[in-house]
């Protein structure tokens, strides 16, 4: 659905102006829905992570190792083949390869069965970890675009990032969950419907308007807040509400995203977008791939995790729609980063299904080899 909807913005922007030459700068009030559309995306990303379930000792390594190779891979990349004056530049372009999409790497587990499987937890747990050392990236990303370069003002955004995504998680598990479960049900008492869904969107507003307020960004407060709410009772309600207004406002904002792809922008790095693509798909291999690995798993089952991560779709797309939108990178980076996006989502589950199948039939075999007797 979400690479569909790329498309049809893609496929928009060509014809508006490659073939009939119009100017398709989405406006202002485009900009700001679509804006809009990343803050409730990121909200429900949250909704899918709580905390308090996926973080084990092995899907922080798999989800800390996958980030640290893929960051500094994509460093290496920007760095070279991209000559710029800018260091925020390269460190935002290397902050685009490094969260994994956790719907389209679910999805295919759910469709094989294999969500409660060691590799279906893994690759979910190490997905959550790997978005929120994605948004303490993107955070310290922008921090550094602001001008201050030093080392002491990188450790300070750092620290920022992590206070924020910290403490937001815990005073809102603490408070805000108790505000919004009395409140439902004050609400029930009263015959009032729907008041987790408006108390809990409200709050992910808040939360991406405090974010944005000290400088971090308002997709990283949405994001806290919906992992904040993960553990809420009456959650179930809220991803109602939330699936009916992202229905609306999600699409727009992968639309829009298609609309900024310049096909000529594109034409002119493509070869840095197939490196771009391809250091992308290994640095996930091997980062996750061998995070599992030394956390005890078999080959195949590392190998598994590693291609389960490779897909980069929703917040990729967003920190780089960020980007061009501030001016963080060109039009060429952005196209070229809608074309990562594209790519790794399309080739990061055919190679997953195959090595699932083949470790699905290993697992088959193992098992009627241990049921039967020995000679």
């Amino acid at each position: 659905m979400v690479i569909g909807e790329l498309l049809v913005g893609i496929a928009i922007s060509i014809i508006l102006v490659d073939v009939l030459g119009i100017d398709d700068t989405p406006g202002e009030t485009i900009t700001v829905l679509a804006q809009l559309g990343a803050i409730i995306l990121l909200f429900m990303i949250g909704l899918e992570c709580d905390v308090r379930q996926i973080f084990t000792k092995r899907t922080l390594i798999v989800g800390t190792l996958g980030v640290v190779i893929a960051w500094t891979l994509g460093f290496a990349v920007f760095s070279t083949m991209i000559p710029s004056d800018s260091l925020s530049e390269i460190i935002f372009g290397a902050t685009i390869f490094v969260s994994t999409s956790i719907s389209v790497s679910a999805s295919i587990l759910q469709e094989m069965g294999l969500l409660s499987d060691s590799v279906g937890r893994t690759i979910i747990g190490a997905a959550v970890v790997d978005d929120i050392l994605g948004m303490v990236a993107f955070a310290v990303a922008k921090g550094v675009a602001s001008g201050d370069l030093t080392t002491a003002g990188i450790a300070i955004v750092t620290i920022e990032a992590v206070a924020f995504i910290v403490l937001g998680i815990w005073l809102g598990r603490r408070y805000l969950c108790r505000v919004i479960h009395f409140m439902e049900r004050k609400g029930q008492e009263c015959g009032l419907s729907f008041t987790t869904f408006v108390l809990g969107f409200a709050f992910a507003l808040l939360y991406a308007f405090v974010a944005e307020l000290i400088g971090i960004s308002a997709i990283v407060g949405a994001f806290v807040a919906g992992a904040v709410m993960a553990s809420l009772p009456l959650k179930h309600d809220l991803e109602k509400g939330m699936k009916y207004i992202g229905a609306l406002f999600v699409p727009l904002f992968f639309i829009t995203a298609g609309l900024v792809f310049n096909l000529q922008g594109f034409l002119s790095v493509w070869l840095f977008a197939v490196v771009m693509t391809l250091a992308a798909i290994a640095s996930k291999i091997m980062g996750c791939g061998i995070g599992a690995r030394i956390t005890g798993m078999s080959w195949r089952k590392s190998l598994a995790i590693g291609t389960g991560m490779v897909p980069r779709l929703e917040v990729p797309m967003v920190i780089a729609t960020y980007g061009y939108i501030t001016g963080l990178i060109g039009v060429d980076i952005f196209s070229a980063a809608v074309f990562l996006g594209i790519a790794t989502s399309l080739i990061g589950p055919i190679i997953f299904r195959r090595i699932l199948k083949y470790e699905m039939k290993g697992e088959k075999i193992k098992k009627e080899e241990e049921s039967c007797p020995s000679p």
